[in-house]
């Protein structure tokens, strides 16, 4: 059985994908919050389709599948459809709170602006979506590639990125009461708590990534100083590799089932498992 530090730990990437969401929303709400609304509701829940599909577009990023032959994954080129449709969603509930009525028509008139003559407002915010939180994903992707510490490693940057968002998000909702004085602190609540929530979610994240490392860092230093039973490493043509060990039998005759289980850099960090099953009797 692998150490469950070795494992890959899935609450990594889900508190990561929520950050994403949650960082949006932290931004876009409040800025949504200037448009003309007596109630607050764009403040509120203008914010609310950008955290659905924010979510949504970053769990589609991390999806292997990719766009038949080529190296280019389904997630991102869906990003502009994803975008067009938040931006659409988006003008349906400005077109609603501006207006006495609350018709389907209005949403649906909103909903075609915001998708085609929105393209002013929706392509310059895709792009910084995709510089800000894009690349970061894709860095995390490539360094996922040299094994489970260097995933961990870049989540703990996507986990980051979105602690910083978070922090401009509330601090933007806070300058729009400012500016606008005709906004009750009720309008931002719901964009406050998208704020507080990207935070909560990305510093748990990041402390969860560097807790995992180092305990990891910890179980190889004491598995080669012959501290832990049951494991030892191993120095191959290929570099260090963990082996686990399973004794059966005793007296005379004992048999160790060995199992290279993770393949190991200089430092002691996880590269990859190991699949070789190897039986030495002694």
């Amino acid at each position: 059985m692998v150490p469950p530090a070795f494992q890959t730990l899935r609450a990594l990437k889900v508190l990561n994908i929520g950050a994403v969401g949650f960082a949006l929303a932290s931004v876009v709400a409040p800025l949504l919050a200037t448009f003309p609304s007596s109630t607050g509701f764009m403040g509120n829940f203008g914010g609310v389709p950008t955290l659905l599909i924010g979510m949504f577009w970053a769990w589609l990023l991390r999806q292997p599948k990719l766009v038949g032959a080529t190296s280019i994954r389904w997630g991102w080129v869906t990003s502009i459809p994803l975008a067009m449709l938040n931006a659409g969603l988006t003008a349906g509930l400005l077109m609603i709170s501006d207006s006495q009525s609350s018709g389907l028509e209005r949403f649906l008139i909103g909903l075609l602006l915001g998708v085609t003559f929105g393209a002013i407002l929706w392509i310059p915010a895709l792009l910084a979506t995709l510089l800000f939180f894009g690349v970061p994903i894709a860095r995390a992707q490539h360094l996922a590639k040299k094994g489970l510490a260097g995933e961990e490693r870049g989540e703990w940057i996507v986990g980051l990125v979105c602690l910083v968002i978070s922090v401009v998000g509330l601090v933007i909702s806070y300058e729009d009461l400012s500016r606008t004085g005709a906004l009750p602190s009720s309008a931002l609540l719901i964009p406050r708590i998208f704020g507080l929530l990207g935070i909560v979610t990305s510093m748990a994240s990041t402390g969860l990534a560097r807790a995992r490392a180092a305990r990891r860092r910890t179980f190889v230093a004491e598995a080669e100083a012959g501290k832990i039973k049951g494991y030892r490493v191993d120095m191959t043509d290929e570099g260090k590799v963990l082996v686990q060990i399973a004794a059966q039998g005793k007296g005379y005759r004992v048999a160790d089932f060995e199992k290279e289980v993770f393949e190991l850099d200089e430092e002691g960090e996880a590269l990859r498992p190991k699949h070789l099953d190897d039986v030495a009797a002694n």
